[in-house]
């Protein structure tokens, strides 16, 4: 019986990590594709530590494609926060795909600081708030 610790990673954290990445795909125009070959990335290791590989695959990605040097970096702090945190893959899924959902939100002329971001600052941003 296996006995995986719990995950100490809480929502807040990950939405706020999706709403960074987001934002800096966007305002780096990177493609939606490279936001979705991410999270496939998750796939390619077995356990945790596809967390680790998802963030080296971000970081090479963005220096082989030459752009999206900011969402690599928030995409290798997101994965080495929450596997420092215990969670997992499933905890990672979630950053991704949120990060996919703020960047189809998000409109093509953002200009927002996405370091200083959390999903409550983007959503008023975006809410004209």
């Amino acid at each position: 019986m296996s006995t995986k610790a719990p995950a100490r990673v809480d929502e807040s954290s990950l939405l706020d990590w999706g709403a960074k990445i987001g934002a800096a795909a966007r305002r780096e125009r990177v493609r939606s594709a490279q936001i979705e070959n991410l999270i496939a990335s998750l796939d390619s290791v077995e356990g945790r530590e596809a967390l680790l590989a998802t963030a080296a695959f971000a970081l090479r990605q963005a220096q082989r494609l030459g752009s999206g040097q900011g969402m690599a970096r928030f995409v290798a702090q997101a994965m080495l926060d929450v596997y420092e945190k215990g969670g997992g893959k499933e905890e990672a899924r979630k950053v991704l795909g949120f990060a996919k959902w703020v960047y189809e939100a998000i409109p093509g002329d953002f200009k927002g600081k996405p370091e200083q971001l959390t999903l409550i600052e983007l959503l008023k941003q975006i809410a004209g708030r």
